[in-house]
């Protein structure tokens, strides 16, 4: 079964507002009823729902829900599915056929974040959520979930045999959560820890207190990725309102602490989008050359418009040739999201970003005058 994905029997995502999913790449739009982790985890875990679609993988179907993956697979890039199965496949081929038990948690202690990112909305950022209630007068919630403890003590029985836990936000390290760190006690406590690794995804805004570094010191292993949308203006156009020269400086420190501790693991996430595929390679470059790992390169699919095919043809044609002419086979490979269909959300793009130049004095033409010019923008 050459497209089966372990992840509906063996992975639970959490996202920010508590509702639950089998990985955070399947489409929320293809799961008709959301369960969320207040209603409590066993409801999802016995759904008939999930039941469904563990019956769909093992008839070696390809379910809609995971187009993302099919996608990125289609396109020559290594999918969420096949690095999962590459990372756990000890723990995965163990779980007999039909078994439902939580190996792999990613969750998310709400949407608190300090940045308000382009692709990113009031959903999964609470500064995003203040920058829209100014714009509309509409509020947006901010989740907290996880201070339930009835809800905190259903999450460490229902994931107590996980062997790798995902960590995001919002921004997980901004804030003292305490709950973030009581729940990785439970496994320490429990004499776990040395058999989980941890993984984490920061805005490199900030760095974790000496008191939560000795948590992480009892786990197996701790990758801290720092998600970064290139460097310098276009990094802070991008990641408004973070300050460059204070990531860059917190980038170092996160070197340096890797080197020093052997089983932490710097890597690195750099979101595909309308505004960064044209400078792909150079930050491909600019990784190597600081000392950090190859990028991990995903591409936005939501927001729409601000996905790499958006973009008007001929300008898709100009970063295609650009892509193509890269010696960086993992560049190349970017350019099978380009296709030549028409997109009918560059209005909107337009629109949108202009909008917000304006409200957060930003200057598209300015921040990315060599992507501007192709776009005669």
């Amino acid at each position: 079964m050459k497209d089966f994905c372990y992840n509906v029997f063996a992975s639970l995502d959490i996202q920010p507002n508590g509702n639950l999913r089998p990985c955070c790449k399947f489409l929320n739009s293809e799961i008709p009823e959301q369960f969320n982790i207040k209603d409590g985890i066993s409801k999802y875990k016995e759904s008939a729902w999930l039941k469904d679609l563990q019956r769909q993988f093992i008839a070696g179907e390809k379910p809609k829900g995971c187009s993302r993956c099919w996608k990125e697979e289609d396109a020559g890039i290594k999918s969420m599915r096949q690095m999962d199965i590459e990372k756990h496949r000890k723990e995965f081929e163990s779980l007999r056929i039909g078994e439902t038990k939580f190996v792999k948690v990613q969750l998310d202690f709400g949407n608190i974040c300090n940045l308000a990112c382009r692709i990113c909305g009031p959903g999964a950022s609470s500064r995003w959520a203040s920058e829209q209630h100014k714009q509309d007068g509409k509020t947006y919630p901010i989740h907290d979930w996880f201070k339930d403890k009835k809800i905190m003590k259903d999450l460490s029985q229902s994931t107590k045999n996980a062997v790798h836990i995902d960590i995001g936000g919002g921004e997980p390290l901004i804030v003292d959560i305490t709950e973030h760190f009581e729940y990785l006690q439970h496994f320490i406590d429990s004499g776990r820890a040395r058999e989980i690794s941890l993984h984490y995804n920061t805005n490199g805004t900030t760095f974790p207190k000496s008191d939560h570094i000795d948590i992480w010191k009892q786990f197996k292993k701790v990758d801290l990725q720092l998600s970064i949308d290139d460097t310098g203006k276009r990094f802070e156009y991008n990641r408004w309102p973070a300050n460059w020269k204070k990531v860059y400086a917190n980038i170092k420190k996160y070197q340096k602490l890797c080197n020093e501790n052997k089983h932490f693991v710097l890597s690195v996430s750099f979101s595909v989008s309308a505004f960064t595929i044209f400078y792909a390679e150079d930050f491909f470059k600019w990784c190597i050359k600081e000392g950090l790992p190859a990028p991990w390169m995903g591409v936005i699919v939501n927001p729409s418009y601000y996905n790499p095919q958006v973009l008007p043809q001929d300008a898709k044609e100009t970063i295609r040739s650009r892509l193509m002419d890269s010696n960086i086979q993992q560049i190349k490979k970017l350019m099978n999201y380009i296709d030549d269909s028409p997109s009918k959300f560059y209005d909107q793009f337009k629109t949108i970003t202009k909008k917000l130049d304006i409200k957060r004095n930003q200057n598209f033409q300015k921040t990315f005058p060599e992507l501007a010019e192709i776009l005669r923008y």
